[in-house]
């Protein structure tokens, strides 16, 4: 006797053996599956994202340093989850530890939000290259504006502005360019405020 183990999908063969993460800069709406604190072994501290666009895309190891390795505050990354808390709607945050080795940030978890994310290319320790992305600017999901548009009542232009010159960033290490400084030291925009609009 047997029994049907499958139907054939044209659609599910189609997509076999692609992968379903975002691959380039742009604009995304991302809902977050999970937000969670993560300690480098140098002893700085991220909160790291992952998530799903509208499209249908993922986001793995989307990270936000919010601590140094020396336990001060990094204020750009500070600056970040608080844009991303107001482009969410989340009054506060707080952590919520579910192991000795995983710590969450629940309040994320399910929300929407805008985010304008760019791709940085990097050299593997093996020589090899590979990328990730970081977060230019949260926008609202439902609006496209930032923080600021926000609370000036701005029309949302901020995020086509940047998005019509956003290119990928290239931190290889055989890019004459490359200063070995990382990308996150220096804000993209002055668009984060210390204010939120609720």
């Amino acid at each position: 006797m047997s029994k049907a183990l499958f139907t054939y999908d044209e659609s599910a063969a189609i997509s076999a053996g692609q992968s379903n993460f975002i691959k380039e800069s742009g604009a995304y709406v991302i809902t977050i599956d999970e937000a969670k604190v993560v300690k480098s072994p140098n002893g700085a501290t991220f909160i790291e994202f992952s998530g799903e666009s509208t499209d249908g895309q993922l986001i793995q190891y989307l990270s936000v340093c919010i601590n140094k390795k020396d336990g001060s505050a990094n204020t750009y990354g500070v600056n970040m989850i608080q844009a991303i808390m107001g482009c969410t709607e989340v009054k506060s945050i707080s952590e919520k530890m579910l192991s000795t080795s995983q710590t969450i940030v629940p309040e994320l978890a399910g929300k929407r939000v805008g985010l304008l994310l760019q791709k940085i290319l990097r050299t593997k320790q093996d020589g090899g290259d590979t990328y990730n992305f970081e977060i230019r600017i949260p926008f609202y999901s439902d609006t496209k504006q930032t923080i600021k548009e926000r609370l000036e009542s701005q029309d949302a232009k901020t995020i086509d502005i940047m998005l019509s010159t956003l290119k990928n960033k290239d931190e290889r290490r055989h890019n004459p360019q490359y200063s070995g400084q990382p990308s996150h030291d220096v804000p993209p925009v002055d668009a984060y405020e210390d204010s939120i609009p609720f």
